[in-house]
């Protein structure tokens, strides 16, 4: 049998998929992954997954990966919009900075290529197929390695079919998104050598939710979204066993970045900000008072992916591929017309990547292997500055920078199925990275400029880090609808060096690598003729050297270090039902509980373990959801009644103390009449939804300066917001 692979897929662990409900038969339907680089059911990976599949992905209106956080257990996500960028946490594995010198703790993929950071990744994705969520280790089936997870981010390619779709969304704060995608078969057909071309556009514009109440600032609203997004694909199959997949992706970004609220101040060195103080009433009903400022730029990929089947059970595949990041940011980061710190960044960067790979089974399919090598060559530009007036002087602080890093890596894995219901999986990975750094710090005294000063500081590196790492398995399927696994996995993240450290002896000293020892027990089970799926697992990880952003206080600038031992537990639940053909209910749970042994600050030589937190990590994430589908209401067309409702508890959002908030729920509506057959082969869909329905006031991020400059600051979600979609295929 032929070895078919999703080249677009990157590695899984365990859970659920959120499928549609349209079959005509009371069942949970089947969800095809390629878990572990073949195409295989979700019920028989044995690693931990959320999959949420095209239908979800429209009903949800979701078009970053930021928006996908509330729909899978123990997963955390915070959009960044000064970097148009995320970050992402997952099982309390998280890195919360955007800038492009920051490693991040879980992968992002689009199609199979690395998105190496945080930076320039909330990019706008128009033409899902899927999304995976991947928990746990990554590094024995793929190219990059990770500690926390992976994020994959898979598009529709082309076909030998005519085809294409457009989309209206009007919503709420002037949204008016239009999106256009067009499928084109060039020449050839199915089977012969053929070449198809398929095509996404669109345009994403929406007034900001914030509200500006200061006269002289210059903007309005803050938070807008100002996009333009293009996709293109050519798949040229020249014979059945040979196919070359080209793509380009970009979106232009032009937008006002969201403004803090101010909650808190020191009154004693800041008593004129008293009457910038915004109630919960007020942030309720999104008023601010600031400046406000933008960020403007531009991210960009080119991908070559190349796929040959020498054989029924070999395929060899190769993914090259170059992205490119510019964008320049200001921030007025006080929440306030008063001017008490206000930051500016720029970035540009470009990685290529180059990843090899062999799939195959040897012994009449009873021992699967995955063999493959890869290649990352980054560099980054970053130009930073804190200005702020902590006396009559003004002060600018300012950090220039470049980086380089080289990395490569050989990795295998192979399950050998030692009988029918019993497998043995084992892989290993090695990596080396070599990391080096320039940094100029220039500080800039508006009315002192015999204080000027410019120091050009040694370079930081060259520096090497090399790691085994690995993984090993064992599963057996006890039914055919039963199957539980042991597995254990170490994960390693590289040392480096921060070029915003807050002094030069810190960042000529970097910081070291980190490793996470995993151990889980996981089950996949279907029951009732396939009406009930249950999907779980255990876990426990146990941190050695972790990595930890530590805010200084005198500077503003995060520091990275190793100042830490902890161990997280926990637990993972999803489940899906299928009471009639025409129902469908699901959900998920996901449980915490995260520990520092020892969290060494790096300044005071205090252990912090009892008071320090992890940060974007609440002890709970539930979410449900349920779909009813009235079928043949209109012209063959159905009528979808579906309900989202999630939550989260307690959490702290950076690790220092005194900055809990407190949990929230979120409750998503939508109304839609989909597939109406219109003249010919065209089809139309009309929705209505409704997102946060009880305006509910949350947090997504924010910091504590009172110590320092005097201000706490939080930034607020999105409102209630309602709209509609309109859709026509054809």
């Amino acid at each position: 049998m032929k070895i078919k692979l999703l080249l677009s897929t990157a590695p899984v662990a365990i859970g659920l998929a959120i499928t549609g409900a349209g079959e005509a038969y009371a069942q949970v339907g089947e969800i095809v992954v390629t878990a572990e680089r073949r195409e295989e059911n979700l019920q028989e990976t044995k690693i931990s997954i959320t999959v949420m599949d095209a239908q979800s992905v429209q009903e949800l209106g979701i078009t970053e990966y930021t928006s996908i956080a509330n729909y899978a257990p123990n997963v955390s996500m915070q959009d960044i919009p000064t970097s148009f960028g995320g970050t992402i946490g997952i099982r309390g594995f998280r890195n919360g900075e955007t800038i492009s010198t920051f490693e991040p703790k879980v992968a992002l993929y689009l199609d199979g290529v690395l998105i190496a950071k945080n930076a320039g990744s909330a990019f706008s994705v128009l033409d899902l197929e899927r999304i995976e969520v991947l928990r746990g280790p990554q590094g024995t089936l793929y190219g990059r390695n990770t500690v926390g997870g992976a994020v994959n981010l898979i598009t529709k390619r082309p076909t030998s079919e005519l085809e294409g779709k457009l989309s209206l969304t009007i919503g709420d704060f002037g949204q008016k998104d239009f999106k256009a995608t067009l499928n084109v078969p060039l020449f050839g057909s199915s089977g012969d050598s053929a070449l198809n071309l398929r095509a996404t556009v669109g345009s994403l514009d929406r007034h900001g939710y914030h509200r500006n109440l200061f006269a002289a600032g210059p903007n309005r609203r803050f938070g807008n979204s100002n996009r333009t997004v293009a996709h293109v694909q050519a798949q040229w199959d020249p014979s059945e066993d040979v196919s070359f997949l080209y793509a380009f992706d970009k979106t232009w970004v032009d937008e006002i970045n969201p403004a803090p609220a101010l909650t808190r101040f020191n009154a004693t060195t800041r008593p004129n900000l008293a009457p910038y103080v915004l109630s919960p009433s007020r942030q309720k009903k999104h008023r601010y008072i600031d400046y406000g400022m933008g960020v403007k730029g531009k991210v960009e990929g080119h991908s070559l992916t190349a796929e040959w089947d020498p054989s029924d059970t070999l395929s060899l595949v190769s993914i090259t591929a170059l992205r490119k990041l510019t964008y320049d940011s200001s921030q007025d980061a006080d929440g306030t017309p008063v001017w008490v710190i206000n930051t500016d960044a720029g970035d540009t960067a470009e990685t290529f990547t180059q990843e090899l790979r062999a799939v195959g089974d040897l012994a009449n399919s009873r021992f699967e292997y995955v063999a493959g090598a890869f290649y990352m060559d980054e560099k980054i530009k970053e130009a930073y500055s804190h200005n702020f007036l902590p006396n009559a002087g003004g002060l600018y602080s300012n950090v220039d920078g470049t980086a380089r890093n080289k990395i490569w890596a050989v990795f295998a894995q192979g399950t050998f199925h030692i009988t029918d219901q019993l497998d043995l999986t084992g892989g290993l990975r090695y990596t080396h990275e070599n990391r080096r750094m320039s940094r100029t710090d220039s500080t800039l005294f508006v009315n002192l400029p015999q204080n000027n000063s410019i120091i050009v500081l040694p370079n930081a590196g060259p520096k090497k880090f090399t790691d085994v790492s690995g993984t090993a398995s064992l599963s057996y399927s006890w039914t055919d609808d039963v199957m539980t696994y042991l597995k254990f996995s170490k994960g390693y993240a590289s040392g480096g060096f921060n070029l915003r450290s807050p002094s030069a002896a810190t960042f000529q000293t970097g910081y070291d690598a980190e490793t996470v020892y995993t151990y889980e027990f996981g089950w996949k089970t279907t029951w009732l003729d396939r009406k009930l799926l249950i999907n779980g697992a255990l876990f426990y990880n146990d941190y050695k050297d972790l990595q930890v952003t530590v805010l200084d206080p005198a500077t503003t600038r995060n520091n990275l270090v190793n100042a830490a031992k902890a161990k997280i537990k926990g637990a993972e639940l999803e489940v899906q039902i299928r009471p009639t053909a025409n129902l469908e209910l699901g959900g998920g749970w996901g449980y915490l509980d995260t520990k520092y042994n020892e969290y060494i600050d790096p300044v005071t030589k205090q252990d912090l373990s009892k008071i320090n937190k992890f940060a974007q990590a609440p002890k709970h994430t539930v979410n449900v959801y349920g779909r009813y589908v009235v079928p043949d209401v209109a012209s063959d067309g159905d009528l979808v009644f579906r309900a989202d409702y999630s939550w989260r508890s307690k959490y702290s959002i950076l690790s220092s103390p005194g900055n809990e908030t407190i949990g929230y729920g979120l409750l998503n509506g939508r109304i839609a009449l989909e597939d109406v057959h219109l003249a010919g082969d065209r089809k139309m869909s009309l929705a209505f939804w409704a997102k946060n329905i009880t305006n509910k006031l949350y947090y997504q991020s924010g910091y504590n300066l009172v110590s320092s400059l005097g201000i706490e600051g939080r930034f607020t979600g999105a409102p209630r917001t309602i709209g509609g979609d309109l859709v026509i295929e054809f």
